[in-house]
């Protein structure tokens, strides 16, 4: 197992992105080929635990099953792991093609294991590939994709004559209001992108001629 963005001989981390596809829920498909029996299951799994428990449920459910091969990758940009295993099937034949088909989407925080149940016929190293990278595929395309979107949270006092202007800042640096208060003066939270904020905040500072400061809202 090993990051997929490493640190660079520097020592600096690259930054994490604004957004990344991952999956919503679980899916689920089969598929015979040449009398075996595959099955595909896809599942959403934030951390290297909830894969590892995916994957557990899977092989207790399928327990009579001859292979239970799987690839995930998890974790939060920049920082991500990925791993897999042939579960005694030649190796690289299944854990290798499951992963291609997540790295084809570039999903993250996803767990896809294949099932199969030996049918009798020997496939050789090329055809069990195709039979495990397609069998990925097919949970994978009955899969819900869902973004999920990675930023800064912050708080700021507006007067009533700066908000127009704020506003129209916010959309230009993609940002969103969470919530609004109205009493003296406005009081905003806002969502930005990781790769906007910093301009943002800039931007805000010298449009305001410093009257409007970002706070920042820890996450819990």
């Amino acid at each position: 197992m090993s990051p997929l963005f490493p640190d660079s001989a520097a020592g600096a981390t690259p930054p994490p992105p604004d957004s990344y596809p991952t999956i919503a829920g679980t899916a689920e498909a089969e598929v015979k080929i040449q009398r075996s029996r595959f099955i595909g299951l896809a599942g959403h799994a934030p951390d290297e635990s909830a894969a590892r428990q995916f994957i557990a449920d899977v092989a207790k459910r399928f327990h009579d099953s001859r292979h239970v091969c799987y690839g995930w990758r998890v974790g939060v940009p920049p920082r991500v792991l990925e791993n897999r295993s042939d579960d005694g099937e030649p190796s690289g034949t299944a854990g290798a093609p499951i992963l291609v088909e997540i790295h084809k989407r570039e999903l993250l925080q996803i767990v896809v294991v294949v099932v199969r149940y030996f049918g009798g016929i020997k496939l050789g190293t090329g055809g069990l590939a195709r039979a495990y990278g397609y069998s990925a595929n097919l949970a994978l395309e009955g899969a819900t994709i869902r973004q999920v979107w990675q930023g800064r949270t912050f708080q700021l006092q507006i007067p009533y004559t700066l908000q127009k202007t704020l506003r129209h800042l916010l959309d230009q640096f993609e940002g969103k209001i969470i919530h609004e208060k109205y009493s003296a003066e406005v009081t905003w939270q806002i969502w930005l992108p990781h790769s906007q904020w910093q301009s943002f905040r800039k931007t805000v500072g010298e449009a305001t001629a410093g009257k409007v400061v970002l706070v920042e809202i820890e996450s819990e």
